[in-house]
């Protein structure tokens, strides 16, 4: 039996031939061939009205039975995303890595995987030049390496490696929206004025009060990193040797990129981090900057409030030497209470985190190198878009009198704020 669409474009073409035939005859009778030929017809055309019912019948019940057994997969394998899992953690970067150092292709899942990242950066218009390409199902795999993103359950067992000591990586952990998968440029409109109601007399016209809108607008900017490995090191097949080198790799890109969505200069191609968005609210401490007080701290939530913004995934972030100095600051005179209580992660209601890629080397009016910055805000409305997964070169070549391999990594990635008014800062906090 045909399928449904087939016999719909058989139908078609017998319909316009039965559309000739009386076209032919205007003005006048169907000549008896004429009309036996369009008898005919209309029988065919009839008898392709069923033909079409049931084929459209058989095709229905096909995708309900289909349907059926991927809904029974699902509920058995964990869904697409138990299917992820599983391709994620069984590919080998390591494995790849090795094929690549000694000239071979990619075989196996490795290169399926190869050849998926580069059919997503051909649909983003990226141009790659790596011989191992990863695509954005496995990167988000390697996130087992930050320690925000679920690191600390992950178990390694690291022998000789001694990691290195790393900042923490905060911008996600704190609530930020991930836009992942994208393939183009990406506007999102926004409401940037509301309307407003007036008050009218009796036979007035109203005022005009219409709405107005603005849009922010992502595009993806390479971040690039190296790492150098040991040729001994890539012999090992071990677990945590192929857990360290995923770490090393991602820890390369999600540094750089928590570090420049809380403080990039927004100057190409550097994407521009909370602090440096125009229209955030300020609490200033003075003119050479201050120690911060509880009315500091109260002070960044109330940015927010007055702009109707104080709602979401509210929170503070800052350096550890200002937790250091809350934590041995006074509530006010008479408490006994700290600003920053013992054993606890959250100040003023809200929760709190620390990083060092917060900056503590700002500078203000005399005070210069030494003051340090407190964000308060609506995480969700800091946007983190990426776009393709990573394009990892393996060169052997460079370092090979050492037996060392290079690998160079490329990502595409951008930051926005949704509005200004969701996040407030001090960026002239002392302390000492």
């Amino acid at each position: 039996m045909k399928r449904s669409d087939e016999l719909r474009d058989l139908k078609a073409q017998k319909v316009t031939t039965m559309r000739s035939v009386a076209d032919g005859a205007k003005g006048r009778q169907l000549t008896a061939e004429e009309r036996t030929n369009y008898e005919n017809l209309k029988k065919e055309i009839e008898a392709l009205n069923q033909e079409i019912e049931d084929a459209a019948f058989l095709e229905n019940e096909e995708r309900h039975s289909a349907e059926t057994q991927r809904t029974a997969k699902r509920q058995t394998t964990g869904g697409e995303e138990g299917e992820m899992n599983r391709i994620a953690k069984s590919y080998s970067l390591m494995r790849a890595i090795n094929r690549a150092s000694t000239g071979k292709p990619l075989d196996g899942l490795e290169g399926e995987m190869h050849q998926q990242a580069e059919n997503e950066a051909r649909a983003i218009g990226l141009t790659t030049s790596g011989n191992v390409q990863i695509p954005g199902m496995i990167r988000r795999d390697m996130t087992a390496g930050t320690t925000t993103a679920g690191g600390h359950t992950v178990p390694t067992d690291l022998g000789a490696l001694i990691p290195i000591l790393e900042p923490k990586l905060m911008v996600e952990a704190m609530g930020a929206t991930m836009l992942t998968g994208l393939t183009g440029n990406l506007d999102i409109p926004r409401n940037d004025a509301d309307a407003a109601a007036t008050w009218e007399g009796e036979n007035d016209a109203n005022a005009e009060t219409s709405p107005t809108f603005d849009k922010i607008s992502l595009s993806p900017k390479r971040l690039g990193a190296f790492t150098d490995i040991s040729k001994q090191l890539m012999v090992q097949s071990s677990i945590s040797v192929e857990n360290f080198i995923r770490q090393r790799l991602n820890f390369a890109i999600a540094s750089a990129l928590d570090s420049a969505a809380i403080n990039g200069s927004g100057s190409a191609p550097i994407p521009r981090g909370i602090l440096n968005v125009s229209g955030i609210g300020d609490v200033v401490g003075g003119t050479d900057g201050a120690t911060p007080d509880w009315a500091d701290i109260v002070d960044l939530e109330s940015q927010l409030t007055i702009d109707n913004a104080d709602l979401g995934r509210l929170g503070y972030l800052t350096t550890p030497g200002v937790r250091g100095y809350l934590k041995k600051t006074l509530l006010d005179a008479g408490s006994g209470q700290f600003i920053w209580p013992v054993n606890s992660t959250e100040i003023n209601g809200y929760n709190i985190m620390t990083s060092t890629q917060v900056p503590s080397t700002l500078t203000k009016g005399a005070s210069s190198g030494i003051a340090h910055a407190i964000i308060f805000g609506n995480w969700a409305d800091l946007i983190i878009a990426q776009w393709g997964g990573y394009d990892l070169v393996v060169d052997p070549y460079s370092n090979s009198k050492n037996a060392i391999v290079t690998l160079v990594v490329n990502s595409w990635w951008d930051t926005a704020v949704r509005h200004p008014e969701s996040f407030a800062a001090m960026k002239d906090a002392l302390i000492s």
